[in-house]
């Protein structure tokens, strides 16, 4: 097979192998290239220890308290009377900050419902930092981006917990609809992506995750389609938006009637049409049979599986991992299309670590008025706690060289050791009933 020049470039040999892991092999970054994802079987067997199940237990709870604390402060709601940070620190933090948007929506016409943003892992557990920053995981990150520095960006736990009340159900176990984890990255780069690693077996009856393929290379969308809104273009329509999405119609659809490219019933008039790249030879037969197979939440799951997939599902080819183990990871890209369905009632929790990387010498996103494009986190604050802790303390456009951005690639000092917030994880017990939502 004869490989692109470019590609036998970047795979100059460093070993015997050409690669900088002893862990992949070149189809899998081929994959990883071509598709946007793949599958990386028994990558972190660690993660099947039950002194890692305690350490990200402890870390899970840090975190959730530092994003009720930080959503609480954001919308305003500890300037009121009533006591909302004394019930984080108590325990009661996803009750608080439900009442906490309650009156920002009551008060401050906020409209969409925040979710669980649980992030710093690795800041809250030594056991999450020598994983994340470790040199094992570190080499794969270098091998799949290419590149010979590599940053450890994030790391994030997920988690779908189904609710009986509705209200919470939204909040906690929402469908997430296609995105791309790079529109909420201050980071002027295409070299990002993210491991995606279950904390205990999942299989087609729990929340499903879908891959747009390819859309991480598709730049005639953003070229031929680049003035549509960003939500038509990925499908990510949500109901309380629908003058969004008309005000889009109005201004980008030819006067002749198209047909939709995503059909919601609060949509009546049709969107744009996004053409597809190729003929589809229809949707993924093997999982829409495994669909069928689902009892009592069977419509549901399939609704939502088709709209969290909006367009992308017309325009691309949909991947979609019905069994991930425990220790096994799915690696994506930072531009590729990706949702996620919510969780079956009678599945209970679904749970994964998330842990982002980037190429060391990229730059901070100019200011919007800088540059051209869409403005950065126009929607909101609440992907802000992401990168606040670094984001202002980097010039516009200068590269991202910060320690909350840790070098990870090439090894540092073996004397070095990951800063940690040292407490006893111990103590933490999985508290299967705590409410946090999940982007995936």
């Amino acid at each position: 097979m004869k490989l692109p020049g470019l590609l036998l470039v970047f795979l100059a040999p460093h070993r015997a192998t050409g690669l900088h892991s002893n862990f992949l092999s070149h189809n899998d970054i081929i994959e990883f290239i071509a598709n946007g994802h793949v599958y990386l079987k028994d990558m972190l067997p660690q993660l099947r220890e039950e002194s890692f199940r305690v350490a990200h237990n402890y870390a899970r709870d840090e975190a959730s308290k530092a994003y009720e604390r930080y959503s609480i402060e954001k919308l305003g709601c500890n300037e009121t009377d009533m006591d909302y940070l004394t019930r984080v620190e108590n325990g009661d933090g996803a009750l608080a900050l439900k009442d906490c948007f309650e009156y920002a929506k009551d008060n401050r016409h906020e409209q969409s419902k925040p979710f669980y943003q649980l992030v710093d892992l690795h800041e809250h557990s030594k056991a999450i930092a020598e994983i994340a920053m470790g040199e094992h995981i570190a080499s794969i990150a270098a091998d799949l981006l290419q590149v010979d520095r590599v940053r450890l960006f994030q790391t994030r736990t997920f988690r779908k917990v189904p609710q009986k009340d509705k209200t919470m159900e939204q909040i906690f176990n929402h469908a997430t609809y296609m995105h791309t984890d790079l529109k909420m990255v201050p980071i002027d780069t295409n070299q990002f992506f993210t491991f995606w690693c279950p904390l205990r077996n999942v299989t087609a009856e729990d929340s499903v995750l879908t891959y747009a393929r390819g859309s991480h290379r598709d730049a005639s969308s953003k070229l031929w389609y680049g003035n549509a809104s960003p939500r038509q273009l990925q499908g990510t329509y949500e109901p309380e938006r629908e003058e969004e999405v008309k005000f889009w119609k109005k201004k980008q659809c030819p006067k002749e009637p198209q047909d939709p490219f995503f059909e919601f019933e609060e949509l009546e008039e049709p969107a744009c049409k996004i053409p597809p790249l190729h003929v589809r030879r229809g949707l993924n037969e093997r999982f829409q049979h495994k669909l069928k197979k689902r009892r009592g939440e069977s419509q549901r799951i399939e609704t939502e599986y088709s709209e969290i997939n909006g367009g992308a599902k017309d325009r691309y080819d949909i991947d979609i991992y019905d069994k991930i183990n425990l220790g096994d990871c799915v690696a994506h890209h930072g531009w590729l299309l990706h949702g996620a369905t919510s969780q079956r009632s009678s599945s209970g929790p679904r749970e994964a670590i998330a842990l982002s990387y980037v190429h060391a010498d990229d730059y901070k996103l100019l200011s919007k008025e800088d540059r051209e494009g869409i403005p950065f986190l126009e929607d909101g604050f609440e992907d802000e706690i992401m990168f606040w802790q670094w984001y202002y303390d980097v010039k516009d456009g200068a590269i991202i060289d910060h320690p909350k951005l840790p070098l990870v690639w090439p090894p540092q000092s073996k004397g070095m050791e990951p800063s940690v917030n040292e407490t006893n994880e111990c103590d933490s017990t999985d508290n299967t009933e705590s409410l946090e939502d999940d982007m995936h």
